[in-house]
């Protein structure tokens, strides 16, 4: 993370760290996601949904926190660039905001997760 001085403001700066802790997330000690245990490129699809995933995830954090609209502009930007690039997917911003929601709920210890890590969760959605 950059040094909080860097930022136009403390929201921004956590926002940024809230999307970087909900990548963490993604570890697969934690809840596994196929675009942060599997190597991916940028851009690619597997790249865009883990992007999805965690700027919706640092969303729901910011909104946790009650900075949610500080920071609406910036995120909402960031969303609909990743999301141009899903856009054959329809099914996807359900996918990652539930995953996104797992996340926070990681982050903030509303929940241990004991089920299927993700990317088993995703073999089985792709499979169907």
């Amino acid at each position: 993370m950059p040094k909080p001085g860097s930022f136009a403001s403390r929201e921004e700066y956590y926002s940024t760290l809230f999307h970087e802790m909900t990548h963490s997330t993604g570890h697969r000690s934690r809840l596994a996601r196929d675009g942060v245990t599997n190597p991916t490129l940028f851009g690619s699809h597997a790249y865009s949904r883990e992007e999805l995933v965690a700027e919706m995830g640092a969303a729901f954090l910011a909104g946790h926190c009650g900075i949610e609209t500080q920071t609406l502009d910036n995120s909402a930007a960031y969303l609909a660039g990743w999301l141009r690039v899903l856009r054959k997917d329809a099914r996807m911003v359900v996918w990652a905001g539930g995953q996104a929601q797992r996340a926070a709920d990681w982050i903030t210890g509303r929940r241990q997760y004991d089920e299927q890590p993700a990317a088993q969760a995703d073999e089985t959605r792709e499979a169907a």
